[in-house]
């Protein structure tokens, strides 16, 4: 995507230049697709009574059209309904611009700082960009997961599983979308002489890879998340994780594998920690959902692939073998088991300090 938009539309722009044109337009194209976002998220809103994007919220009275135009929109001019004057909500056009900067951040990290790129996987420079767009139909929804589990609490079928069927499609039909393959073994690999072990049936059948890859992540994301919904309802003595969050982690394993998940599972409890005790001194809510920080674990994985992904902690002794590598874990049943475990910690971790976390005094007004 990148690449057609760079040959067709700035072909004649200096290279030193290139990098920041292109950021400019995802953002602008990330903007508009925010809009999108939420005309979708009104569409799947359990209030009845919710207007269109066209009409105010509290009245219905007809919202003006240049007020409809993405971006333009963002001006501060006759934000308020002319007919109740009720504000215009500011969370539609945060989405909006947080929306734009993700699709820059995104292009930033993969292009310019080639955060997907490892060892043993290698698509073609096409292929690349129908990843690249494959993993922004991803981004897409998982802003739209958060904004409306921000709003409602729940997240909604209509996202989980049509992202579930275009992940898997997607990745039989290209063959060659992973950003890791569905088994591929460091421990065997010779420094100098030899790369890690991958099946020969991966490299010869790429199409039935691109199914087995993406339907093991998308079982191992529902799997293991409805395994810790379990155990989260013995620990609070009620469902901390909905179901929403076991399909949609399902979804996310669609599209990014397994081995992903058993990273973005142990993280999305830190995210949920920080952001929820600032939201508890901000807005003094003692309930926050769990999918916006399985979401934003999902960019944070993804953004930091390769430096994630090739991590190691040097031996002590020179010339000895790295005391541990994050790639190696991956290949072997205890390495597995060491990753569950801790992704199953963390989770107990963050149940046990959200017992704290409500039970922390709010001083109302």
């Amino acid at each position: 995507m990148a690449q057609f938009i760079s040959e067709q539309l700035v072909s004649n722009v200096p290279q030193d230049q290139l990098p920041l044109i292109m950021t400019g337009i995802l953002f602008l194209l990330g903007a508009v697709v925010g809009f999108g976002v939420n005309f979708w998220v009104r569409r799947m809103s359990l209030n009845s009574e919710m207007q269109p994007l066209s009409r105010c919220k509290e009245c219905g009275a007809r919202i003006s059209r240049w007020k409809l135009i993405p971006i333009v929109r963002w001006i501060p001019l006759q934000n308020r309904c002319r007919n109740c004057a009720t504000p215009f909500p500011r969370s539609e056009i945060l989405l909006e611009v947080a929306t734009g900067g993700l699709f820059a951040i995104y292009y930033f990290m993969v292009v310019q700082q080639r955060s997907l790129e490892i060892p043993s996987v290698a698509p073609s420079a096409a292929m690349l960009e129908w990843r690249m767009l494959y993993q922004y139909v991803l981004l897409i929804l998982l802003v739209a997961a958060t904004s409306i589990d921000f709003r409602e609490y729940l997240i909604p079928d209509q996202i989980t599983m049509t992202g579930m069927i275009v992940g898997v499609l997607g990745a039989t039909i290209a063959g060659h979308l992973q950003i890791i393959h569905f088994w591929v073994d460091w421990n065997q690999a010779i420094p100098g002489l030899s790369g890690p072990y991958i099946p020969e049936w991966i490299k010869e059948h790429s199409h039935w890879h691109g199914l087995v890859w993406s339907l093991t992540g998308l079982m191992v994301g529902g799997g293991l998340t409805w395994g810790l919904r379990l155990v989260s309802s013995v620990l609070l003595g009620q469902e901390a994780l909905g179901f929403g969050d076991v399909t949609l982690m399902a979804m996310i394993g669609s599209f990014v594998g397994w081995q992903p998940i058993l990273l973005i599972l142990p993280l999305a409890p830190l995210c949920g920690l920080l952001i929820g005790f600032l939201s508890r001194i901000v807005t003094g809510k003692t309930y926050l959902p769990y999918g916006p920080y399985l979401c934003a674990a999902t960019l944070i994985v993804l953004m930091g692939w390769k430096w994630i992904w090739l991590a190691e902690w040097p031996a002590t002794i020179p010339g000895a073998p790295p005391e541990l590598s994050i790639r190696k874990l991956f290949g072997d049943a205890t390495g597995l088991a060491i990753i569950v475990g801790i992704a199953l910690g963390a989770l107990i971790v963050m149940l046990l300090l959200l017992r704290i976390y409500r039970a922390i005094p709010v001083k109302r007004h």
